[in-house]
């Protein structure tokens, strides 16, 4: 059983490696961003926001070419958030640059049912049906 303090510790600690990892992909440090996402999911894969730190680890993946772990990552988003419109741009541009374009318009298509104004979704959906020619 964890006390009150233990619990608010832990959740400073994964907002703290949640905001190094953010400031690591800003810096195009993309190595040291997954480390510190995947620091902040291991101390609670389960906290509210998990979603977010996946999306983010599954950005970084994308920016050092690893596709497989973007999309796996971009995936676990989808699950744990359906109604996040990030999580199927996640998983698109994953699917895209495995050049499953099919999967990737769908995903596309997804995101843009529940953001129609997205232009990032719209242009990334334009791509990928160039692309698939």
């Amino acid at each position: 059983f964890f006390s009150v303090r233990a619990l608010m510790a832990e959740a400073a600690q994964v907002v703290e490696f949640k905001q190094r990892g953010n400031a690591a992909h800003q810096a195009g440090d993309f190595r040291h961003a997954i480390f510190f996402f995947s620091t902040a999911l291991s101390l609670n894969k389960d906290a509210e926001g998990a979603h977010v730190l996946y999306s983010n680890r599954s950005a970084s993946y994308c920016m050092l070419e690893d596709y497989t772990r973007a999309l796996e990552d971009a995936e676990t988003v989808v699950k744990l958030k359906p109604n996040w419109p990030k999580g199927y741009s996640r998983k698109a541009l994953a699917l895209h640059n495995l050049r499953q374009y099919g999967d990737a318009i769908e995903a596309y298509q997804r995101g843009l049912a529940l953001e129609p104004a997205s232009d990032l979704m719209q242009k990334g959906l334009e791509d990928v049906i160039a692309n698939k020619k």
